[in-house]
C-alpha cells in the first residue's frame, strides 16, 4: 500500500487534463473583486479625503488645461508679431523713436508685443524730454534706467498674468499625499478603535478596514 501511495500520480503526472483542471481551481479561488471589497469598506473620513484630493485633482487638470491653451495663443501672436515687425522695420525709413504699427488681428494677445508698446510709449516721451530741455545727448542716462524700469515692471505684469493660479498646481503636488496620510492614519485609527471595543482580534475584520485607508495614500500620490 505504501508503494501504491508513492507510486501515485501527482498534478503534473497525471496529464494535460489534470493540470488544466488544477489551474481552473486557482483561478476560481483567487476570483475576487478587490476593489469592490476596499471601496465597500471605506469609512466616512476616507470618502471625505478622497472627495477632497478628487477635487484637487479636477482643479489641476483644469488649471493645466487652460495654462496650456494659453500659452499656445500666447506663443503663436509673439510669432505673429515677430512677422509684423520684421516686415514694418525693412518698410520703416526714418522714424522719431520706434515705428507705431498695428500688428493684426493675430497679435493681440502677444506679451512681446505689449513690452514694445511700452517701450515705445517711454522712449518717445524721453526724446520729447530731451528735446526740451536743449540737452545735447537725445536720451540722457537717466531716461535709459527709467526706460529699462519701466519694461522690466511691464515683463513682471505679464509673468504674473501667465503664472496666475499656478499655486494650484503647487497645492496638489505639495498637499495631496500629506492629505492622502491623513486619511489613511484616520481610517487605521478607527479600524483599530472597532477592534478594540469588539474585545476580539479577528484579521478578517482587519484587513479590510486598513486596506481600503491605504486608498486615500493612493488617491494622493495619483493627484500629484
Amino acid at each position: 500500500t505504501l508503494l501504491h501511495e508513492a507510486r501515485r500520480p501527482t498534478g503534473r503526472e497525471r496529464g494535460p487534463d489534470a493540470v488544466v483542471e488544477n489551474e481552473g481551481e486557482q483561478v476560481e479561488s483567487g476570483g475576487h473583486n478587490y476593489f469592490g471589497i476596499l471601496f465597500a469598506a471605506l469609512t466616512l473620513d476616507a470618502w471625505i479625503v478622497i472627495g477632497i484630493l478628487a477635487i484637487m485633482l479636477a482643479l489641476a487638470i483644469w488649471v493645466m488645461i487652460s495654462k496650456g491653451l494659453l500659452l499656445s495663443r500666447v506663443g503663436s501672436a509673439n510669432d505673429n508679431f515677430l512677422d509684423a515687425y520684421g516686415q514694418q522695420s525693412r518698410r520703416s525709413g526714418g522714424h522719431d523713436g520706434l515705428p507705431a504699427f498695428d500688428p493684426g488681428a493675430g497679435a493681440a494677445n502677444s506679451t512681446l508685443g505689449r513690452l514694445y508698446q511700452i517701450g515705445r510709449r517711454e522712449l518717445t516721451d524721453r526724446l520729447a524730454e530731451g528735446r526740451a530741455s536743449g540737452s545735447r545727448f537725445a536720451i540722457r542716462a537717466q531716461s535709459i534706467a527709467a526706460i529699462r524700469s519701466a519694461l522690466d515692471a511691464g515683463q513682471v505684469r505679464e509673468s504674473q498674468k501667465l503664472n496666475k493660479q499656478m499655486v494650484l498646481l503647487t497645492i496638489a503636488i505639495s498637499g495631496g499625499p500629506y492629505i492622502g496620510l491623513l486619511g489613511t492614519v484616520l481610517g487605521v485609527m478607527i479600524t483599530f478603535a472597532s477592534v478594540a471595543a469588539a474585545g476580539e482580534v479577528n484579521i478578517n475584520a482587519i484587513a479590510p478596514g486598513i486596506a481600503a485607508a491605504r486608498l486615500a495614500t493612493v488617491a494622493g500620490l495619483a493627484g500629484a
